[in-house]
């Protein structure tokens, strides 16, 4: 862990008023130049009514650990959760297909953060358009007096825009050239199932083993080299 590491994890303990949480910002972050081989990491996705972190909620959050080249997928969960204050899923269920009775035995999102941060702490955090996991995470720790997390993000469809460009290629964003599964296509990846957090996670995943080797293996590729 280098320094700037070490500063942003004591200002985030500084800041944090949530007891689990606090307790997790003790855990050293990994270096940026450690090896992917050496480190594990979290693959993460979360299904939300939309795309607003002030207005929409988290209905459902996936993960899977990452180590070295490895998904260990005896880790894999999928939580869904419910909002007390929230109308409902709306329209956004026509994306996931999460309806409102779904969520009647959903568990709560302290719930969700006493399983899900313990997972996250330490470890660099993978996503697939990782604004929607960073945004939707901070805004709910923030408003159960937490801080956002300092953890590294790697996120794949910023990484496959950086792969495709290096090699001479152009990305439409708007023709769906950087979705999950258009990434998983190009890099040789079969079919998943989509809009399930659970699953996204592991495709996640997934894809960034496929890019990590591509530029040279988890035994050579540094986590500064992903973000």
């Amino acid at each position: 862990m280098n320094l700037l590491q070490r500063f942003r994890l004591a200002r985030a303990r500084r800041a944090c008023a949530l007891p689990l949480q606090q307790r997790l910002l003790h855990q050293p972050l990994p270096s940026p130049g450690a090896r992917v081989a050496d480190v594990e990491l979290v693959a993460l996705d979360f299904e939300t009514t939309g795309l607003d972190v002030q207005r929409d909620h988290i209905i459902a959050a996936g993960w899977v650990l990452i180590r070295g080249d490895r998904i260990l997928m005896s880790t894999a969960r999928e939580l869904r959760v419910r909002h007390a204050a929230a109308a409902g899923v709306g329209q956004s269920a026509v994306i996931h297909g999460i309806l409102d009775s779904d969520l009647d035995d959903a568990g709560s999102v302290e719930s969700l953060l006493e399983t899900l941060l313990p997972e996250l702490a330490g470890r660099s955090i993978v996503a697939h358009g990782a604004t929607i996991e960073r945004g939707f995470l901070a805004a709910l720790l923030r408003r159960l007096g937490g801080v956002p997390m300092p953890n590294p993000f790697i996120d794949t469809l910023a990484l496959e825009r950086h792969l495709v460009e290096a090699e001479g290629g152009r990305v439409r964003e708007l023709h769906g050239d950087l979705t999950l599964d258009a990434c998983r296509v190009r890099r040789g990846l079969p079919d998943h199932q989509q809009h399930s957090a659970g699953a996204d996670a592991i495709a996640a995943a997934e894809l960034l083993l496929a890019q990590v080797a591509q530029l040279g293996g988890a035994e050579r590729v540094k986590l500064r080299e992903l973000r």
